[in-house]
């Protein structure tokens, strides 16, 4: 089982939901996301726990809206936390096209509608924690079929290799420098009404947006790294990415090699100078520098007098800042992927490709 902390669990899913608008901002409308980590939170206790009180005669924090001396237990609240966010959440009810969410979430999903736990009236709390255990039986049946098993050690095995990919491929960065600069450029193609053109359609193409996208990214990619003794970049990641509208997106991390500390305005840096020619923002193309703290400048204020994607393995915290930047690059896989169960994140260069 894979655990994280809660820096790791709360900056991926903020970053997740961040590149995904997912949540939205409304004035007076916003509703506050229930996390998939505590969907996991859930999984867990139903997979130790051989039985589950929801409700209780016995005072707890949480007292039953409507009848009187009845009180909702801890995991009570977890749990009808979960049955309702699972009607409204954008990850549970398939508002994303091409997106896979964790195996075991996407089955307790599936069950909990199934078993229409949040029809029940919370008057009827007898009902309620009878459909409760009798989803949670089911649960801790089928997750240890061979479809499901399957799909769990298929999941958590690409996101342990590719972790371990990461961090190799950070130890090759640190092997050339002791200082750098992460930066960030998205590469986006819209869709009009979250629909693929049809032909005839005047925005029709003969390939799919994912497709534009990845041509477009590519050539950026050769670009940069036919200058990258001039650039000082040593290495590229890109990471697939798609919105609540469909929009289809790669982001473009370059690792870039710092010889002082002096700040440098990006765009006046070898680096920018190369994207520039390729920065629009069209009806349906969009290509613009990030705005992700950890990856890219001008986004925060300065962290120990230098912007917060800047990096010396010598300062004071680094290894936090380093954690943190791999809680937005990688721990949101652990929880969705696009497309099939391969990782988002990719290395399209790096040490072998350096020193060729």
């Amino acid at each position: 089982m894979t655990t994280f902390n809660a820096m790791e669990r709360t900056e991926a899913l903020n970053y997740l939901n961040v590149v995904t608008r997912a949540y939205a901002y409304h004035a007076f409308t916003h509703i506050a996301p229930v996390s998939l980590a505590s969907y996991s939170e859930l999984i867990q206790k139903i997979k130790t726990k051989k039985s589950f009180r929801i409700f209780t005669n016995n005072q707890t924090a949480f007292p039953h809206p409507s009848i009187p001396n009845l009180y909702i237990t801890n995991l009570g609240h977890l749990v009808l936390t979960i049955v309702g966010d699972n009607t409204c959440n954008p990850y549970t009810t398939s508002r994303f096209q091409n997106v896979l969410l964790h195996p075991e979430i996407a089955l307790l999903s599936q069950l909990m509608r199934t078993y229409g736990i949040y029809n029940i009236p919370l008057g009827a709390y007898q009902h309620v924690e009878q459909a409760c255990e009798m989803c949670f039986a089911d649960f801790k049946v089928q997750i240890q079929t061979r479809a499901i098993t399957t799909q769990c050690r298929s999941w958590s095995k690409k996101y342990g290799n590719f972790t371990s990919t990461y961090d190799r491929f950070l130890e090759f960065i640190y092997g050339e420098t002791n200082k750098f600069e992460v930066h960030s450029l998205v590469v986006q193609r819209k869709l009009r009404n979250g629909q693929e053109p049809i032909f005839g359609d005047p925005d029709f193409r003969d390939m799919s947006a994912y497709e534009i996208v990845q041509e477009k990214a590519n050539e950026i990619i050769r670009d940069v790294w036919r200058n990258r003794h001039q650039n000082n970049v040593l290495g590229i990641l890109s990471r697939e990415e798609i919105d609540i509208d469909q929009a289809q997106s790669i982001r473009l991390i370059f690792f870039v090699k710092k010889e002082y500390s002096d700040q440098i305005a990006f765009n006046a840096t070898p680096l920018y100078q190369t994207l520039e020619p390729y920065l629009m923002n069209l009806n349906l193309d969009h290509i613009a520098l990030g705005t992700i703290y950890s990856m890219n400048s001008g986004v925060a204020p300065l962290f120990q007098g230098q912007e917060q994607n800047y990096f010396d393995l010598n300062q004071i915290q680094v290894g936090n800042r380093l954690n943190l930047l791999k809680a937005h690059l990688v721990v949101p896989d652990y929880w969705l992927r696009i497309r099939d169960n391969s990782p988002s994140l990719k290395i399209e260069r790096g040490k072998t490709e350096y020193e060729r």
